[in-house]
């Protein structure tokens, strides 16, 4: 969901209406129970998943109760807890982090055993979870980790419990119950231990570029008021012997941090130093590129004479800063969202080189339908600025059939990048990136990590992007979010789950593209060849289709918000998938 580029000031306001209305409407019109209907009239008929399908997918009748209830992550039994934590009144349990973590979910036995582990690579961050489940009522807990030969940051895992699935304007379903949804991660080593709850933390490992491989230990306290060390943990910690390179495709968010009016990001959390920890934020997740909103009326790229002034321009100023801090690169296009007169090009696309700037890809109208009058217009009235720029925008995969000869890169909405698109996308000499808006931005590990990772590199794409990194949100005043990735604070931005697991997304692509180069160098070696059959075989296995199987929901975000959509992956596979690959890789680089 992106601000399209604008020609008058009625389609940046239709734009504006679009983003913060017309999608609460169309949920509230499609909401059960809003359209009456006549006794004896036919059902209505409509993709109950609730989550985005490719065009043409067949709608259905309202489902039975009892289909509705398949959404539901099932609870476990009650496991039995060792004397200790019988004692303490709380159990200490281990996590994947590209697994759901819910309030009221108990832990495994299995997961009450696992001794912690971090496999790592030098100058990269990597997770560990843990949670404390409440046996009985105990209090604040406190964390600390000690003797660890790296920084490490600690935040507190927050949780938003609803009913699911929870009554729709007059629609009910029987057998229910209230999900502790993850979303935020505050920075905080405290937390409060309630019976039949769990507290989670969120520790990231932050190893240096020039740690050397090994194996080293760190000890985790966690402990009570009257019991400062009533757990304590050693933690293994493997620093691997290889570097992952950049990635080499776009990863970015849809970020509007530089337009102004506080709807988009309020002017206090706009300063140049909390701007620059934004970048700094979006470069340590693993993101290559960017959006570029620029307000052509209020801050021309040229003067009326058609004279470059980019140089001087405060939008391209802040591009330069990316640069230097290293989000932005030179051989990665980024997303240009201005407007610039067909006879201005030339000096602007001059200058842009001559500063050393990456490629601008002109953003068209965002989202266009086959039905639109205006967004046909408005790629035909573009067309001449392909002699310049290459055409960029968001679109659906019908759309994308239909109107994708107007446009270079075809930027189409995650799982609906059919093989066929493919192949249509060849023929038309197009370049395929994705995005996503359909998510909540919030606790949807197995998502985030399997979109930004597998599937990016299994099906090629060039880019992969979401709405979005933050927007109308401010952890003051309003921090439950419905579609930022983090929400800002005077002090820095708050991570929530899925934008700390699309970093693990996007480092599964840059070890599987690291493994992919070593297998070149060499692929008759029979470990290259094995190498290669297993990712032939890792491959297969990617559905395009991210939303096949899911079970019917009575509210949107239940199903964007639960359903692993990982295709044929169970979750904590991303992290056996990874750890394969590192093993390829550790044996071909000798």
């Amino acid at each position: 969901m992106l601000l399209p580029t604008a020609l008058t000031e009625r389609h940046l306001m239709k734009s504006l209406f679009r983003f913060a209305l017309v999608p609460a409407l169309a949920w509230i019109v499609a909401q059960p129970g809003m359209n009456s209907r006549a006794e004896g009239e036919e059902p209505e008929l409509r993709d109950w998943s609730q989550y985005p399908v490719p065009h043409g997918a067949p709608k259905t009748p309202r489902p039975m109760d009892a289909e509705f209830l398949k959404i539901l992550p099932p609870l476990r039994s009650v496991p039995e807890f060792d004397k200790k934590a019988q004692e303490l009144g709380m159990a200490l349990w281990w996590h994947d982090y590209s697994e759901h973590v819910f309030l009221e979910q108990r832990p495994t036995a299995d997961s009450m055993t696992l001794s912690p582990v971090v496999r790592t690579t030098p100058g990269e961050d990597e997770p560990l979870v843990f949670g404390l489940w409440g046996i009985k009522d105990i209090g604040e807990v406190s964390v600390q980790v000690e003797q660890s030969p790296f920084p490490i940051t600690i935040r507190r895992v927050e949780f938003n419990p609803r009913m699911v699935p929870g009554e729709n304007f007059g629609d009910k379903v029987a057998g229910g119950r209230l999900v502790g949804f993850a979303n935020y991660l505050p920075l905080t080593d405290t937390g409060k231990v309630s019976q039949d709850q769990n507290t989670v933390f969120w520790l990231t490992f932050e190893t240096p570029v020039d740690a050397k491989p090994g194996d080293y230990e760190a000890v985790l306290r966690v402990g009570t008021k009257e019991r400062p060390g009533a757990v304590m943990k050693t933690i293994a910690i493997k620093v691997l012997d290889y570097a992952l390179p950049a990635a080499d495709v776009a990863f970015g968010m849809y970020f509007r941090a530089n337009v102004d009016g506080d709807t988009f990001l309020p002017s206090h959390l706009r300063t140049p130093e909390l701007m620059r920890e934004y970048w700094i934020d979006l470069k340590r997740h693993g993101m290559t590129s960017a959006t570029l909103y620029s307000d052509f009326k209020l801050k021309p790229l040229y003067d009326e004479e058609g004279n470059s002034r980019l140089a001087s321009h405060e939008d391209i100023q802040n591009l330069q800063v990316m640069m230097e801090l290293g989000l932005v690169h030179k051989e990665i296009p980024i997303m240009f969202l201005a407007h610039v007169d067909l006879p201005a090009a030339p000096a602007v696309l001059t200058e842009a080189k001559e500063l050393g700037l990456p490629e601008f890809l002109y953003y068209g109208p965002d989202e266009p339908t086959v039905d639109s009058e205006w967004a046909r217009d408005f790629l035909i009235s573009l067309q001449p600025l392909r002699k310049h720029f290459r055409l960029i925008t968001a679109i659906s995969d019908y759309p994308a059939q239909v109107l994708g000869e107007y446009l270079d890169v075809w930027v189409v909405s995650s799982g609906r990048i059919s093989p066929s698109l493919v192949e249509l996308a060849k023929e038309r000499n197009a370049e395929l990136w994705t995005y996503d808006c359909n998510n909540k931005g919030t606790g949807n590990a197995p998502n985030s990590r399997f979109y930004a990772g597998l599937y990016t590199w299994a099906l090629g794409l060039k880019g992969n992007f979401i709405w979005c990194y933050t927007e109308g949100y401010s952890w003051e005043q309003r921090n439950e979010a419905f579609f930022c990735h983090v929400i800002p604070t005077p002090e820095g931005p708050v991570p929530s789950i899925q934008w700390e697991t699309r970093r693990e997304g996007t480092k599964d692509y840059r070890t599987l593209r690291l493994l992919e180069t070593l297998i070149a160098k060499n692929p008759n070696l029979p470990k290259a060849k094995e190498a290669q059959a297993w990712l032939d075989g890792i491959r297969y296995r990617v559905d395009w289709f991210r939303g096949r199987g899911v079970p019917p929901a009575m509210v949107n975000w239940d199903s964007i918000e639960l359903w692993p959509a990982c295709g044929n992956f169970e979750p904590s596979e991303l992290s056996a998938v990874r750890d394969r690959a590192s093993e390829y890789i550790l044996a071909l680089k000798k």
